[in-house]
């Protein structure tokens, strides 16, 4: 599965595609669906629970991942931008426990 990566510095943005051998209805619906999106998000040592995901502009996911000595690292995704079927753009960030924004990596 070719993937490429673009990495814009100055306006701190990262672009990511990537060309699946399914689908492209199949492939949504695994990114659209937690649980099966737990499945391939993150590496192996380190899977990810998602308590929250909405796929929507202005939605939000929550996730964390545990590894392989139990320590867990939080995260989550503002929507900015969802195209079904084509793709969606994020605010990624870290989070604190309870879900909301790590305040040591704010927004911008």
């Amino acid at each position: 599965m070719p993937i490429t990566i673009e990495s814009d510095v100055a306006s701190l943005t990262l672009s990511v595609t990537g060309d699946y051998p399914v689908p492209v209805e199949r492939l949504w619906r695994a990114w659209a669906d937690p649980r099966q999106l737990e499945r391939f998000w993150g590496p192996p040592q380190w899977p990810a629970t998602f308590t929250r995901h909405d796929l929507v502009e202005g939605g939000r996911s929550e996730y964390h991942m545990t590894g392989p000595n139990g320590e867990t690292s939080r995260g989550y995704w503002r929507y900015v931008g969802v195209d079904a079927l084509q793709g969606f753009e994020v605010f990624d960030g870290f989070a604190a426990e309870d879900g909301t924004p790590n305040t040591d990596f704010p927004e911008t």
